[in-house]
Order: C-alpha cells, then sequence, then structure tokens
C-alpha cells in the first residue's frame, strides 16, 4: 500500500483514533509534515478547509458518519473534493455501508472502511493492523494494539500514556496532535508529556475521595458529588459501574448550552443497554438533554427524575 500519497489526516480523538493516526503517520514515514487535526462526527462541519495547503490527499481515522445527520458528513466530503483535494483512504470500523452513501464509491480508496458487526475488526486501529500487520514494526503494532482502549483497557503501553496524557484536559486537541507526532517516533514520553500524567494523576486522586464518598439511593443506584473537582467521568463512572451499579447519579459542573457557561447539572448514566434514560426521564422532566444512557437535568429536577429512573428498575 502507498501510504506516502497521504498527507493529511482527520482522526476521532479516541484513544484508538490518536494511536491509529500515529501508527499511519510511522508508516507514512512524515509526522512532522502531514497535516493533523481532530474532530468527531458530528464537528466535521467546523473544520475549517481554508486553512489546508493545496492538494491533501486525505485520511480519515477513526471517524464515522454522522448518525444523527449523515448530510452533515456528506457535506464535509463535499467540501473536500470541492476544494480539490482527494480522499485516500477511511480507515474507520463503524459502518462501511454509511460510509459508500457519503462517498458515492470506494474506488481508489487505500484503505475502506468495514463494519464492526459484520466482522471481526472492531476499531480502526485494528483494521490497519489487518491491512499492514505483517509488514509493521514492533513499534507500530503495539501501536495499532492500544484500540483496546475502545474496550476501557488502558493497559497497552501506549494506550496508557496516550489516555492519561490527554484526559487531564481533554477538550485540548492540540495535545493530541503532539502526542501523536511525538509517539510516531518515540516510545517514551518526554517532559511535556510526563507532566499532563502527572496532571491526570491528580485527577485519580480526586476519584478516590469521590468514590469514599458515594451514597448508595437502593435498587442499584449510587450517587455521587464531583462539584468543584477535577475527573475523568469516563472512567469514573466506568468504575462505579464495575462496582455493581445500575445508575449512577452525579452532581457536578457541566457546560450548559443555553447559558454558555459551566452551571451544576446533575447527571444521570447506565452501562445497561437495555435502559433508554432519556426516554424514561423525558416523561417527567421534559427539559432534560442526553441521549439513551446519559440524561442531564437541573439540580430542582433530580428528584422527579430519580423517582422515574427508580420506577423502571422495579
Amino acid at each position: 500500500m502507498n501510504f506516502f500519497q497521504i498527507n493529511h489526516i482527520i482522526s476521532v480523538g479516541s484513544v484508538d483514533g490518536i494511536c491509529t493516526s500515529t501508527a499511519l503517520l510511522r508508516l507514512i514515514g512524515a509526522g512532522q509534515t502531514v497535516g493533523l487535526e481532530f474532530c468527531q462526527a458530528f464537528t466535521v462541519d467546523k473544520v475549517d478547509l481554508t486553512k489546508w495547503e493545496p492538494n491533501r490527499m486525505v485520511a480519515f481515522v477513526d471517524l464515522a458518519i454522522n448518525n444523527r445527520d449523515p448530510q452533515m458528513t456528506a457535506d464535509f466530503v463535499r467540501r473536500i473534493r470541492e476544494a480539490g483535494h482527494q480522499i485516500m483512504a477511511v480507515c474507520d470500523e463503524h459502518n462501511a455501508s454509511d460510509w459508500l452513501t457519503a462517498l458515492g464509491s470506494f474506488d481508489g480508496l487505500l484503505i475502506q472502511p468495514v463494519s464492526q458487526d459484520a466482522g471481526n475488526i472492531k476499531s480502526s486501529g485494528a483494521l490497519l493492523m489487518s491491512l499492514f500487520g505483517d509488514n509493521m514494526d514492533e513499534h507500530t503494532r503495539q501501536l495499532c494494539a492500544a484500540d483496546a482502549g475502545d474496550r476501557m483497557d488502558f493497559s497497552t503501553h501506549f494506550g496508557g500514556l496516550v489516555n492519561q496524557a490527554v484526559k487531564s484536559r481533554i477538550a485540548d486537541d492540540s495535545r493530541r496532535v503532539y502526542l501523536a507526532r511525538y509517539f510516531a517516533f518515540n516510545r517514551e514520553p518526554d517532559e511535556t508529556i510526563t507532566g499532563w500524567i502527572r496532571e491526570y494523576e491528580e485527577i485519580l486522586r480526586n476519584h478516590e475521595e469521590i468514590l469514599a464518598a458515594k451514597v448508595d439511593l437502593g435498587d442499584g443506584i449510587v450517587r455521587v458529588n464531583a462539584t468543584g473537582r477535577a475527573v475523568d467521568m469516563t472512567t469514573l463512572m466506568n468504575t462505579l459501574y464495575k462496582s455493581g451499579a445500575r445508575v449512577v447519579v452525579c452532581e457536578g459542573e457541566m457546560f450548559n448550552r443555553s447559558l454558555n457557561k459551566k452551571t451544576v447539572q446533575i447527571a444521570f448514566g447506565t452501562n445497561d443497554k437495555s435502559l433508554d434514560l432519556l426516554t424514561i426521564v423525558k416523561a417527567a422532566v421534559p427539559s432534560a438533554s442526553g441521549f439513551g444512557q446519559k440524561v442531564n437535568v437541573e439540580p430542582t429536577d433530580e428528584t422527579a427524575a430519580l423517582a422515574v429512573i427508580r420506577a423502571s428498575l422495579k
């Protein structure tokens, strides 16, 4: 495969996305000169193509079609092509048929997307490994193995380092760019990355205190208070689920879009796919926001939301 044609990577900022992009940079062999930026499926409309150099040969990594607004992704593809750039690879495992609709054809792609529901490839790292693994050095293979992060397993060398370095300032994509360019050619962290990891260690100490003060509300419902503390919400919630909580109530500061600032809100979360918390809570709190497994309400609505959730568990 002629990876050398690729000179611009657009990746999702998950551990899998970061490490797979890093592996791709290593395969290309030009980690500092290839364009690199991170986004989400629902933020591709914010990617500013006017800042790109001409004639970009683009690879998407771990980027799924925006399932709530597929036209946003289709428009993104159209904007790239109309600007004179080419899409060379789609290293994504979410849904190949959705990508076929957006792209019109897979002709000419160095890497074609797959559907994880239809095979054994469950991550972008696994997809890259399946295509080029026999010719990868151990460093690159270990980067692809960091796809374990998609399963909340950060025990791999690169997956652990990247997860800790990103989580203390999760909205800062410049960290992701730094990590990808650095680990493309280095195995151990430098002082900058070590500093970010130390910040995350402070977050883990916050978790210990929050978990020590958790309140069991019965019926598999646990409440914690993270207000005023830096936390890794995904890891905190997952720890509570593993300890037996079916639903977690978390009081904390979250961004309020209507007020354009952080306010104290109540989040209800579950890892039980049979529970559609958004539908359940909206029956009592129409202003609730979120999605099936995570719902946010105002503090004044916590009691009403908790009552309907508790009733649904019985």
